[in-house]
Parts: structure tokens; C-alpha cells; sequence
């Protein structure tokens, strides 16, 4: 089954770090990859055991996952319970570690497996370029001036073009 693991250095706390990552009201604020997110069951948008979420993503795929992990301040996980036709299965872990009191090294673990083998090569790929539209292969971003002059990867969009582009990186 293909594996795809990233990880990034966030100056902040760990526990802040945790909290934003799980709360699905700021979720659009900085993760690329959602077009829709609905917390199914009538859940508030809290990570919880059992709790399942529905997603959207821009490039219109649609999947139903459940939280099967859930300890704050350290790790989140989630597995899908309906998805493409093409994914047989999917599962996902975020791990927060602290580096100090003022940083967090988070791990991104993504899982996939195709209904059929042609398709595990192609799925792996685009799932690894997923990665690399918001990474840099310099090191983490800790302070304003770490961007000034940065080639990095972004996602295909003017937005995040501009964005970075205002920040000072040459995407």
C-alpha cells in the first residue's frame, strides 16, 4: 500500500497548533485540499471518537471518514468509510510533537489503497505532488525573513501565487 509521510516545523505551541488543526470552523483558513467539510451525526466541528466528517475536495472528490484517534494535544487519526471508486482504502494520522515551548513538529501519514493495482503507481504520485504543493525542500519556515527569496512549491492557484508572491517567495 503506498505511504506517503511529511512532516513541518510551525512556531507555535503545541497545544495551539493541535487545536487549529482540529477545529473544522478555520479548517478552509490554511488547508488547501478542502472544498466542503460537513460534520456528519449532527457533531459540532470538534474531532471526537466516532465522529465522522464529510469532505469535498477542489479537485471534486468526495469521501466520508471517521475519527478513530483522538488525543489531544498529540495526535488525530481518521479512516474513510465511503469513498471514490477508485480507493479501496484510506487512512490518515497527524502526529504533534513538541520541539519547545514555541514550536511543534506536526507528521502527516497518509495510507491509500486502489481497487486495483494499475491504478496504486498513478494514486501514489498524485498523492505525493499533493505533498510538495505546500512544502519546500530548505527546511521549515520559522520566522518572516526564512520566506524572503524562497523558491517553493504551491498549489496551481493565482491566490496562493499571489500569496506567497506578497510574502516575498517566488513560487
Amino acid at each position: 500500500m503506498p505511504i506517503v509521510e511529511e512532516s513541518i516545523e510551525i512556531c507555535l505551541p503545541r497545544d495551539e497548533v493541535y487545536r487549529i488543526s482540529q477545529d473544522y470552523s478555520v479548517r478552509y483558513d490554511w488547508d488547501p485540499f478542502p472544498d466542503r467539510l460537513q460534520m456528519l451525526d449532527g457533531g459540532d466541528y470538534t474531532a471526537r471518537i466516532g465522529g465522522k466528517v464529510f469532505i469535498r475536495s477542489k479537485l471534486g472528490m468526495t469521501m466520508v471518514v471517521e475519527f478513530v484517534q483522538v488525543i489531544p494535544p498529540k495526535a488525530a487519526a481518521v479512516k474513510m468509510v465511503s469513498g471514490p471508486w477508485y480507493l479501496a482504502k484510506f487512512a490518515g494520522s497527524w502526529n504533534f510533537d513538541s520541539i519547545d515551548a514555541q514550536k511543534t513538529n506536526v507528521r502527516f501519514r497518509y495510507v491509500l489503497k486502489t481497487r486495483s493495482l494499475v491504478f496504486n503507481s498513478l494514486i501514489e504520485k498524485i498523492a505525493i505532488r499533493y505533498f510538495r504543493h505546500v512544502t519546500n525542500n530548505k527546511g521549515p519556515i520559522l520566522k518572516p525573513a526564512d520566506i524572503q527569496g524562497l523558491r517553493l512549491r504551491t498549489l496551481p492557484s493565482s491566490v496562493h501565487v499571489a500569496f506567497f508572491k506578497k510574502l516575498g517567495a517566488i513560487p
